[in-house]
């Protein structure tokens, strides 16, 4: 019992580290002493990476979901050196509670080093005995291995592309900029989102395809296939219409149709135009500004900025990491590129 509470302790730890990880990797933190930009964010994620998988590891070692030669201990002590260096150098609002968690975890695998009933043996098994092969406990026992190992890969490609995915087509210095549309987004945000794509096409052009994305709309050309495969009823335009150019401050740009899912999201789901600027921005509360930039005459960047105030929460922000980001970054990624297309005339076949 005492091995099955470290174990599911050790694995919520390992999770409770995207809140930390999160602030550190923007390096917005206040009283950091790390470097930022990109460098900084690369430091952080590292750091983040091997204290989360490590804990998550030693975690399921303890329940027996990992193979017999994983090690709880030297997992656990390597992501809680990880772990300390992440709290000192960056300075999270849960430093002090995770730092304490750190050591206690230290302690304890020091302290049971010599103790046999800590041995590195799965729970549920006994020494020298092992499964008849073919028996149902060892295809249970192999599929538990399977699952865990998929879900420690899972978490490692997360983490490891999380500073490419946040940053995705911009650079240092248009992250670090003032932008339009700033001054209605969080001034002090800790949670940042930048992607942009360079366009073969003068700003008007690029502006006209940003200014009638909706639901009800043009869609967000991106893959409207997948949206309607979780029932949203959106279909990507391939045109200009002029009546879809109209918005105003206030206006809502539908993310789905009024009675999706029964309603039971209420009518107006999607984004309050906060501000609209033709050919210049438009901010969305609750997604970002959308702005585009001339480069020259027939070249022009489009930005998507998101800014979140507040700090990340301790029990939400593994949703948002296992499964917001990722598909937030595929999607928006698809409607950058899918008005590239469209604005450079490549229309979508």
């Amino acid at each position: 019992m005492r091995r099955a509470l470290l174990g599911l302790l050790l694995v919520l730890h390992g999770l409770a580290h995207v809140n930390a990880g999160m602030l550190a990797a923007g390096a917005e933190t206040p009283g950091a002493i790390a470097p930022r930009g990109a460098i900084g964010a690369w430091v952080a994620t590292a750091l983040w990476g091997v204290a989360m998988v490590g804990f998550v590891v030693a975690g399921l070692a303890l329940l027996g979901g990992m193979p017999r030669r994983v090690r709880w201990r030297s997992w656990a002590l390597a992501a809680a050196v990880a772990s300390l260096a992440m709290f000192a150098l960056y300075r999270p609002p849960t430093m002090i509670p995770g730092m304490l968690i750190d050591l206690s975890i230290v302690a304890l695998a020091v302290l049971t080093m010599r103790d046999v009933t800590w041995a590195e043996r799965p729970i549920g098994t006994s020494p020298g005995v092992e499964a008849a092969p073919g028996s149902v406990r060892r295809v249970f026992r192999v599929a538990g291995h399977v699952a865990a190992l998929s879900f420690v890969a899972y978490l490692v490609v997360l983490v490891a592309l999380r500073p490419w995915h946040m940053r995705w087509g911009v650079t240092d210095e248009e992250r670090r900029a003032a932008l339009p549309g700033d001054e209605v987004q969080a001034a002090d945000a800790h949670y940042r989102i930048d992607h942009g794509v360079t366009i073969a096409a003068p700003v008007d052009s690029v502006w006209a395809w940003v200014a009638q994305v909706g639901q009800d709309r043009a869609g967000f050309y991106s893959y409207d296939w997948l949206e309607r495969l979780f029932g949203d009823d959106i279909r990507n335009a391939n045109r200009l219409v002029p009546e879809w150019q109209d918005r105003k401050v206030g206006d809502l740009v539908r993310a789905a149709q009024p009675d999706y899912l029964g309603g039971r999201f209420g009518r107006d789901l999607g984004w309050r135009i906060e501000q609209f600027v033709p050919n210049r921005v438009m901010v969305l509360r609750g997604w970002g500004a959308f702005i585009v930039q001339p480069v020259d005459a027939r070249t022009t960047r489009l930005l998507v900025r998101t800014r979140g105030g507040g700090e990340p929460n301790v029990a939400l922000a593994p949703f948002g990491f296992l499964v917001f980001e990722p598909a937030h970054f595929i999607m928006e990624r698809g409607m950058l590129i899918g008005i590239k297309a469209r604005a450079e005339g490549r229309i979508p076949g």
